[in-house]
């Protein structure tokens, strides 16, 4: 069997030398997913921080704590479809702080850069392409829709 080879856009990134995931960060599809997660995981961790804020029990904040952080790492397991949580964080909580961010945030912010990047530049790439197939139908269409 013959097989076709091509681009699909698809890039591996390590995150912070632990694990690898791959993804075109110019599909738009995979942005929805991403922006889809970052809001879901911030629900997530506002309802527990109000949930531990009600609470009298140190142990049951714990708990809380506990289980915030395996639903946040489902979302973010889900993302990438593999476990990276265990990878990138092992037993630290997805919304410990580092540098004024928690931790799942700060991957998050990394993450975005490059959809931002790389979809700007391949619309600045395919801006010109679409300009030459618009005015070619613009011409067609100006002939024959008098």
């Amino acid at each position: 069997m013959r097989e076709l080879t091509f681009d699909s856009g698809v890039v591996s990134y390590s995150l912070n030398g632990k694990c690898e995931v791959s993804f075109n960060p110019a599909d738009r599809a995979f942005a929805e997913r991403f922006y889809n997660a970052v809001d879901e995981m911030g629900k997530l961790q506002d309802s527990y921080a109000k949930k531990a804020e009600e609470m009298n029990d140190p142990a049951g904040a714990f708990s809380l704590a506990r289980r915030r952080d395996e639903e946040m790492q489902k979302v973010l397991d889900g993302l990438f479809d593999a476990p990276v949580c265990a990878a990138v964080f092992g037993d630290m909580s997805l919304c410990a702080f580092a540098n004024g961010f928690p931790v799942w945030l700060n991957l998050m912010l990394a993450i975005l850069d490059e959809i931002e990047a790389n979809i700007g530049d391949i619309q600045k790439q395919a801006d010109p392409r679409i300009a030459k197939y618009k005015a070619k139908y613009q011409k067609y269409s100006a002939r024959y829709h008098k």
